[in-house]
């Protein structure tokens, strides 16, 4: 009799986990469900927003520097053109951003350059007859053809760095699927480095040899981690510079559509991005403007609304004319008032259901309901009552 319940019980959880918890990943609509009502994590938008500066950089320079894998992605829908926008702020594998490494300042073939050319051509001859001076692009040297980026290598400029070569390396344990780590109390993120499998972090590493510093039996550095973007490996990436007109002939997006969340809504953009705009380049649309617009108008109107109410059917006192003392207790103890904010309700859409629970050791999600152990820790997970509903 006592295992007959058992077993109807457990059905009954089963078909409640079956309704509530989806077999596949997180969906877009989730994602930008949860930033609308939630906002991003702290560490998403630091990467989100390193990766918008570069790509306002390559949009004004017309050089794009991306680190990208060599072979297939591994996951379906992964983006093939590159796995992570390259910046001044991305830091190399010998330790470095890339600001202390040599980089063109300007690529031939963009539509940059072309600005600048149209510029030059405009100050060279002044009213006097005399050769004007072009204002200062950024850098001293004339700008990269494609095939000088093509063969583009990018050495370290910092003294004493043996490092030949701009190597992109993760930056944060976001891009290796290792996100829960920047949520523990203790986490600093200039203490973290991507893990060879000798144990050691790339910075413990030779950036010339690749050898290990650290200790003698790592003959080279061999990633411990798999990229976020295309699941594979280190080693199957590389870091490469192209113009505007090369991605353009590749089919590649430039400019707007290279920044990040560019076919996001607005409202996401802003919620994530400090430069949504990147410097004023991209403008909202009208549509987004307008509603913006309209539900400013719509508060400010029912904040006077409210004031009105509040004002006209506060009781008042014989004596002084002051609100009375009841109602005055009432409100500062939370009791009803004519000003109160209205009960929250269910919305009309149906919020979807994220009903996900996480280690709390170290805030590993679960991936099995019948799991008893954190698959990232080991500490065994506690149990909770289920109820039936």
């Amino acid at each position: 009799m006592v295992h007959d319940e058992i077993r109807e019980l457990s059905t009954q959880v089963k078909s409640m986990i079956a309704q509530h918890l989806s077999r596949d990943g997180t969906s877009k609509e989730q994602v930008m469900w949860g930033v609308r009502q939630f906002g991003p994590s702290k560490e998403s938008r630091r990467v989100l927003n390193k990766e918008n500066d570069a790509a306002r950089l390559a949009w004004e320079t017309g050089v794009y520097c991306v680190w990208r894998c060599r072979e297939k992605p591994r996951l379906s829908g992964a983006n093939e053109d590159f796995c992570c926008r390259i910046g001044y702020q991305h830091v190399c594998f010998c330790g470095h951003p890339l600001a202390a490494h040599t980089t063109p300042g300007r690529a031939a073939n963009s539509s940059a350059a072309a600005q600048v050319n149209r510029g030059h051509d405009r100050e060279t001859v002044g009213s006097d007859g005399d050769r004007g001076h072009s204002p200062s692009c950024g850098s001293s040297t004339a700008p990269a053809t494609d095939a000088q980026l093509a063969q583009w290598k990018g050495r370290c400029e910092e003294v004493g760095c043996s490092c030949a070569r701009y190597r992109y390396v993760p930056n944060t344990p976001l891009e290796i699927g290792e996100g829960w780590l920047t949520r523990r109390a203790n986490w600093k993120a200039s203490e973290w480095s991507a893990k060879c499998r000798c144990s050691h972090g790339h910075t413990a590493h030779d950036p010339k040899t690749m050898r290990c510093k650290s200790c003698g039996g790592c003959s080279g550095f061999t990633s411990a981690f798999l990229c976020v973007v295309c699941d594979l490996p280190w080693e199957a990436h590389e870091t490469v510079w192209a113009s505007e007109g090369m991605r353009v002939g590749d089919g590649h997006p430039v400019c707007e559509a290279y920044a990040p969340l560019a076919g996001v809504d607005w409202d996401v953009r802003e919620a994530v991005l400090t430069d949504a705009t990147m410097g004023g380049r991209i403008e909202p649309s009208a549509t987004y403007l307008a509603l913006k617009q309209r539900a400013s108008g719509s508060c400010a109107l029912a904040d006077t609304t409210t004031t009105a109410t509040t004002a006209s059917s506060a009781p008042r006192s014989i004596a002084g004319g002051r609100p009375s003392s009841t109602s005055a207790t009432k409100n500062r103890g939370g009791g009803p008032s004519a000003g109160a904010l209205p009960a929250i309700t269910a919305s009309p859409a149906a919020d979807p259901i994220l009903d996900v629970e996480y280690c709390r050791f170290c805030a590993t999600v679960y991936k099995r309901p019948e799991s008893k152990f954190c698959a990232q820790c080991g500490q065994p997970r506690p149990q909770r009552l289920v109820k039936l509903r």
